[in-house]
Formats: structure tokens, sequence, C-alpha cells
């Protein structure tokens, strides 16, 4: 039996949304929209180990049917308010899932390491857990991109920004505003490119956009959970 990294093992106690699972199978539909994030070969070995990383983590959730993060080794006492288990805008739809697409330039299969999440530029957007800024700054093909250490071996990126309103070293907390929707970078118009990373590998974030409640309740938190639409944006108000 393959062992797995500390903090991949970690989420076997969390029984993130079994159910979920199947989302990472999906793709955009077909539907033209706005989409982007750095190129990343099929046959890459990032694309391969991000996708290995993936099928662990998809395996360990579906395995596990019970919560109990209170007092649960390698949580360092934050419980769960440190797992990304908020959503980073407040309407969230999806335009390209986590996982192998059709690389919306160059029209070729290429990993996608996160989803993306379209709205009007000026979005405000929010860090999904506590945790420390570890970059703040353009990069690549993300364009403005803010990503997030959490602790344990966990990060999330946010890509695509049009404007940046954290910086390195800073400390954050779970729903903060950290930055502003754009098109910067790779991108075929305005919305977030957004990843969950476990140990340097991304993995799907669905799981994580839609178990909100369900994470923080062993901390008696409370937070504003909002229908997820997995067929396009969802209406503006």
């Amino acid at each position: 039996m393959t062992k797995l990294p500390v903090s991949l093992a970690l989420f076997a106690a969390l029984a993130i949304a079994p159910a979920m699972a199947a989302h990472a199978a999906e793709g955009d539909g077909g539907k033209a929209a706005a989409v982007g994030g750095p190129l990343v070969p099929v046959n890459s070995v990032e694309a391969t180990n991000d996708l290995k990383a993936d099928q662990q983590f998809r395996s360990l959730f579906m395995s596990w049917k019970k919560l109990d993060t209170i007092g649960q080794p390698g949580l360092g006492g934050h419980g769960a308010i440190a797992i990304p288990s908020v959503q980073p805008v407040n309407k969230l739809s999806f335009t390209s899932n986590f996982g192998i697409r059709s690389d919306p330039f160059r029209g070729t299969a290429a990993m996608h390491a996160g989803v993306d999440i379209p709205g009007p530029v000026g979005t405000p957007v929010y860090a999904t857990a506590d945790g420390i800024i570890d970059h703040a700054s353009r990069l690549g093909g993300y364009g403005n991109m803010v990503e997030v250490d959490h602790g344990k071996g966990i990060a999330t990126r946010y890509g695509h920004l049009s404007k940046i309103l954290v910086s390195d070293g800073q400390k954050v907390t779970r729903g903060q505003l950290i930055a502003l929707m754009g098109s910067t970078g790779r991108s075929t118009g305005p919305h977030l490119h957004y990843e969950v990373r476990i140990d340097g590998h991304a993995v799907n974030p669905i799981p994580f956009l839609t178990t909100a409640d369900y994470l923080l309740a062993a901390k008696d938190q409370s937070v504003h959970a909002i229908p997820v639409s997995v067929d396009g944006p969802a209406p503006q108000d």
C-alpha cells in the first residue's frame, strides 16, 4: 500500500463531500466563456503529478463517512478553519473545471490545475481560509496572482486579478478581501482562476467550494453557503 503524504492523509479524517467527486470529471460543456490559466502540457511531469495527487485525494474522501476534526492530529489547533472551506467570490459558477481540457489558446489537450469562475472586472475576491500571503504579484500565465499558504502543505492560488490588495508575508483570515477579479495574464476574459494545492500538487477545488457548512460544523462556525452551478454563470442581481 502506498503511503500518502501527511497533508493528503489528513483529509481522510475530513470526509469532504463524497458525492461531489463526480464533478472532477465535468468540463465546461463547450460554452464560449471567460477561461484561462497557465499552459501545462498534458504529458508534462507537472500534469501527471497533479492528476495522480487528485486521484489519491478523491479516493480518500470517497471512502470516509464521518467528520472528526476536533482534536485531530495535524490540524495544529486550528480545526477546520485552516481548510479552504468557503468560496472565493459571492456569485459562484464555473466556466472551466479541473483536469484535462482543450487549451483555450492552442486548442490542444492540456492540464487545467484549477477552476475558472466568471464575473465582472472588479468583483471582490476573498481568502478561503486563514493563512499567510506567499506571493502577491504578477506570475506568468496567471497574470496578477495571489498565493496563500494555509500551513500543513495546503495552499490556494487566485489568478488573473485586476488588482491585488495584499502583500507578501501578510496574515489573512478566512473571508478577507484580498483582490479584485480581472483578466490579466493568459485569459480570454474576466474571471478568477482558483486553485487548491496540497504538498505542491493541484487538486480539484470543487469539493472544498461546496462543503463549507459541513466542515465548519465541527467548530460551531457559521458561514454563508451559496448554491453552486456548474452550467454557467449564476444570475446577476
